[in-house]
């Protein structure tokens, strides 16, 4: 093989490598929190565009359940399925692309409020590259009555 080869071979591969680490789009991570100070929520299932991306058993009180960071395009819509401290099943969408510049690079906080509705904020990136693990978010367990095995 020479070389004008092995370079457009390698150059092929790493065209191939931006694409499916999807470089030159947006860099974001979402996150769920309870807005509640005092109950938990249970059973929560977070979604973006229908897909399916995490899902949460138990998220404390006042704490943030992270999910692992996304490249690519943004989603349009966020989607949250959860039940309330007594069982009750809720759910919740709220939209992404009319409130967020196209590009952005931080997190979405989807927040389970007190009343069962959600609100979205975002948090811009601060030029620190998101991790995958997120070191300085509690679990979920954290901070809670209800330790991992101890139902």
């Amino acid at each position: 093989m020479n070389v004008m080869n092995k370079l457009s071979c390698c150059g092929a591969m790493l065209v191939a490598v931006m694409f499916l680490s999807g470089c030159g789009g947006a860099r974001y991570q979402i996150n769920v929190g309870n807005g509640s100070a005092r109950v938990p929520v249970q059973n929560v299932e977070l979604s973006a565009d229908d897909k399916k991306l995490s899902t949460f058993p138990v998220i404390a009180p006042a704490k943030v359940a992270a999910a692992k960071p996304r490249g690519g395009d943004l989603p349009e819509q966020i989607n949250v399925r959860w039940e309330d401290a007594e069982g009750t099943p809720h759910e919740g969408s709220v939209e992404v692309t009319e409130r967020v510049p196209r590009g952005f690079r931080g997190q979405f906080v989807v927040e389970i409020t007190r009343d069962n509705t959600l609100t979205l904020t975002r948090v811009e990136s601060s030029g620190e590259e998101l991790s995958t693990l997120p070191w300085a978010m509690p679990e979920a367990w954290e901070g809670s009555v209800q330790l991992p095995g101890m139902e």
